[in-house]
């Protein structure tokens, strides 16, 4: 937190019963802490309750530590005379507060979500804003895109910061719109609809809706840009609370075209055009990673970046510099002299066939071989979209196909029905398996894709 606040401000915005505190007037806060490891002299406490533990247990640990005060749900026995916040939720509670906080500054908050490249988008529009607001934009770090990631990222807010950049995470129809009313976005950019959280939400068309929480939240003045190709555009123009939408895609209407694509060894690029009711200019994207669908995240940040004042080859300059999260499509040479594409972060139907095209038609290789693990989180869709991946596989000139887990059993399946040779088509149930293999079999001059969802831990093929 880069502006302390006072105790008595924190009991005003949470709505806490004060227990054991003298002038909370005079009390400064310095920071908040919802990890007890963390906690330093002049922190409040935010005891939250997990499913493997209860921030309340450890109470005493943070007031040694030098903690001002605890905000809490309940008084531990043992903590009867300690600085205490009682409320009903210390979760919601977390939020009134960092939403408060976030009022005492004039920042535009840009929220961004999407079933996929959310987290790529992010860091790309914090880049391209940079270039005509430098020093005054902040971004969530990480995985801080949850109920009590954002929160976080907001006190991290100071007055230098004009734009923060936040992305945003559902698991479920009002948590966007949650997160929404602690950041008050006055921007709204949604990536695409895709198969993620299908799980939970039993169809397309209901993620949708889910997503569409973020321009529903939007003031009247505020600013969406939508993803103009998408099935469900439509859909998420129709939810829109403002005035002004624009739109990217391929589509001749989008307010960002990308025209034409040019996939390198080293780079993918592309000509956006840019017709905006202020501005119409052509523009070269470049981007020093691989990936066509990196290119239309890319034209999402561009689109971003010149609404909000920046100009465009100033925004697209800044592009050719991006650095991205780690293990998304990060190209690796290796010693023994293969290459290895790591993008095995996450991934669902779109992310994996997305990925797949980088192997199949953008990198030099002697061998490619697909090292692909369980898409999770798809529910009573899994079984017919494993399938689905297996059979397009089936048609693609991989030389090895190394299936990691359970689910991929259908892929594999599929695969082998639709005429994938067998003797080349491979299945672990672990990736210290899959590794076993690897190392024996990769050759100089062979390209390896990992691709999988976050709960294998795909990376493990590769860990040295």
């Amino acid at each position: 937190m880069r502006r302390a606040m006072h105790l008595s401000e924190v009991i005003e915005a949470t709505g806490a019963k004060a227990l054991h505190l003298v002038a909370p007037e005079s009390v400064r806060v310095n920071a908040v802490a919802t990890d007890s490891r963390v906690v330093e002299r002049g922190d409040l406490f935010v005891a939250l309750r997990g499913n493997r533990t209860d921030g309340h247990q450890y109470l005493q640990e943070v007031f040694d530590k030098g903690a001002v005060a605890a905000l809490v749900e309940y008084i531990p026995l043992g903590a009867e005379g300690m600085p205490l916040l009682r409320v009903s939720n210390t979760l919601e509670a977390l939020g009134r507060l960092a939403r408060h906080y976030r009022r005492q500054f004039d920042t535009t908050v840009i929220g961004v979500t999407g079933s996929t490249g959310k987290t790529t988008t992010k860091e790309m529009i914090a880049v391209a804003l940079e270039a005509g607001y430098p020093n005054a934009v902040h971004k969530s770090a990480g995985n801080y895109n949850t109920e009590i990631g954002v929160p976080m990222t907001l006190f991290e807010l100071d007055e230098s910061h004009r734009y923060l950049v936040q992305e945003m995470a559902m698991r479920g129809r009002g948590q966007i719109a949650y997160l929404a009313e602690i950041a008050e976005p006055r921007v709204g950019v949604i990536t695409q609809i895709g198969w993620s959280h299908i799980e939970q939400l039993g169809s397309r068309e209901a993620i949708a809706e889910a997503k569409s929480e973020l321009v529903q939240s939007l003031p009247r003045e505020g600013m969406a840009l939508l993803p103009r190709d998408d099935k469900f555009y439509e859909l998420l123009r129709s939810r829109c609370a403002c005035e002004t939408i624009y739109t990217f895609g391929r589509h001749p209407e989008s307010h960002a075209r990308l025209a034409e694509v040019q996939l390198g060894e080293a780079f993918t690029a592309g000509e956006v055009l840019l017709n905006l009711p202020h501005l119409q200019a052509r523009v070269w994207l470049e981007l020093p990673y691989l990936g066509e669908h990196l290119l239309m995240n890319a034209t999402a940040a561009l689109l971003t970046a010149v609404a909000l004042g920046v100009e465009p080859n100033a925004a697209a300059r800044a592009l050719r510099y991006l650095q991205m999260p780690e293990m998304r499509m990060a190209i690796q040479r290796q010693p023994e002299g293969w290459t290895l594409i790591n993008d095995a972060y996450n991934a669902n139907p779109d992310s994996m066939r997305a990925a797949l095209q980088v192997l199949l038609c953008q990198v030099p290789a002697r061998r490619r071989i697909a090292v692909l693990g369980d898409m999770k989180e798809l529910g009573a869709f899994s079984m017919r979209l494993h399938w689905s991946l297996g059979r397009w596989l089936a048609g693609q000139a991989l030389d090895y196909l190394v299936l990691v887990g359970t689910e991929v059993l259908w892929t594999a399946a599929a695969a082998r029905e639709g005429g994938f040779p067998p003797s080349r088509l491979l299945h672990f149930e672990t990736p210290q398996q899959a590794r076993e293999w690897l190392l024996r079999n990769v050759q100089a001059g062979d390209c390896v894709l990992l691709k999988g969802s976050r709960a294998l831990g795909l990376e493990q093929v590769v860990l040295r």
